[in-house]
């Protein structure tokens, strides 16, 4: 017998969320609570870009797909987790070349799953331009990562790489309780039409014998 085991890979989103440097931090802003009023309600202001999110290729190209429009196939299915917490400055085409990529949703588990992100850390483990290149040589259609850029100082070197070909990217995934192993990925934006991101919450089903 098996049962499903759901492992939340997602960012907490609340006003001490780390986000870029440039970006204000989320205001979560109580208009309405109770007792004093009828109902408890909340205005919600922060980036497309905060906590667990995607990025759309129209974050880069004008005329490729919005959030909205990206197929749910890209954020539902099969997919494997790398390990790569023994990396500790730039994973390498060398350190991917050591795991077996078999799936074409591919989350990267870092150093960065483990950052208690009390603040943001320039020097975050981030991927080189050759493993980028690797990556989509091996029909990584879609690619997932535990800190809020695949690369540091606000480039979009690799986001280019990814995005120009359609990868979808999710970034800020939370993967401490993940294992090098296959999963069923559950990964769904907001549904905020023709915008360049959206928050999202990610869940990883692993099934496990009794």
């Amino acid at each position: 017998m098996k049962k499903t085991n759901i492992i939340d890979i997602s960012m907490d989103l609340n006003a001490k969320t780390i986000v870029w440097t440039a970006d204000p931090p989320p205001n979560l802003k109580p208009i309405l609570r109770k007792p004093k009023d009828e109902c408890n309600f909340t205005w919600l202001d922060f980036g497309s870009h905060a906590g667990t999110h995607i990025d759309a290729p129209y974050y880069l190209y004008s005329k490729k797909w919005t959030t909205d429009k990206i197929p749910f196939a890209r954020l539902m299915g099969a997919c494997q987790v790398l390990d790569l917490t023994d990396v500790s400055n730039t994973i390498t085409v060398q350190a991917l070349k050591r795991h077996a990529i078999t799936r074409r949703i591919i989350l990267l588990k870092t150093k960065n799953s483990y950052d208690p992100m009390k603040k943001y850390n320039p020097q975050h483990v981030d991927l080189s331009p050759e493993g980028a290149d690797y990556l989509v040589k091996k029909g990584v259609l879609t690619l997932g990562y535990d800190y809020q850029s695949f690369e540091r100082e606000g480039k979009n070197i690799l986001h280019r790489i990814f995005l120009s070909r359609s990868i979808t990217l999710i970034d800020n995934l939370r993967l401490k309780h993940a294992r090098e192993k296959e999963y069923f990925l559950i990964c769904l934006p907001i549904k905020v039409t023709g915008i360049d991101g959206a928050p999202a919450r990610a869940i990883l089903l692993e099934q496990c014998r009794l």
